[in-house]
């Protein structure tokens, strides 16, 4: 039997400059989808207070400690992927 878990991705850039990586995984889809979305409107707050071309400091975020931001801002998704042993 196999299990699912969700991942909470973050991505930023466009075309060659795109940055995506791995925030965290749960069990759940909705506490990922929750995480995702707590984790964007964080990263809303943080682009909106800052200039155009700030670069957030580790921890800035505490839904997402390694967030990554350019001037496009930071977009969070939820992935489903299978649990392999």
């Amino acid at each position: 039997m196999s299990e699912k878990i969700y991942l909470v991705c973050g991505t930023t850039g466009t075309y060659s400059d795109r940055q995506d990586w791995t925030v965290c995984a749960y069990r759940s889809s909705d506490k990922a989808e929750e995480h995702a979305r707590n984790a964007m409107l964080r990263g809303k707050e943080i682009q909106k207070s800052k200039p155009r071309y700030y670069c957030p400091k580790p921890g800035e975020n505490e839904f997402d400690p390694n967030m990554q931001m350019d001037y496009t801002g930071t977009e969070y998704t939820t992935q489903e992927v299978e649990l392999r042993d």
